[in-house]
């Protein structure tokens, strides 16, 4: 099979795009921001959910 050159897929739709970028298109780049943005903040909801019930049990156990 020979090789058609450096180039990378698309992180949003899988099509081919430049080695230098992650997406094909701006509208890509727009919807891979949107999925990177909701990602944080279901990152920051599990972390500050952990912290809550750590602050519930830890108080718990110490009254």
């Amino acid at each position: 099979m020979p090789v058609e050159g450096d180039h990378r897929h698309c992180k949003v739709c899988g099509r081919v795009c430049d080695v230098g970028s992650e997406t094909c298109s701006r509208a890509c780049a727009q919807k891979r921001a949107q999925q990177l943005q909701t990602r944080r903040t279901y990152t920051y909801l599990l972390y500050g959910t952990i912290a809550l019930l750590l602050v519930v049990f830890l108080s718990r156990l110490f009254v």
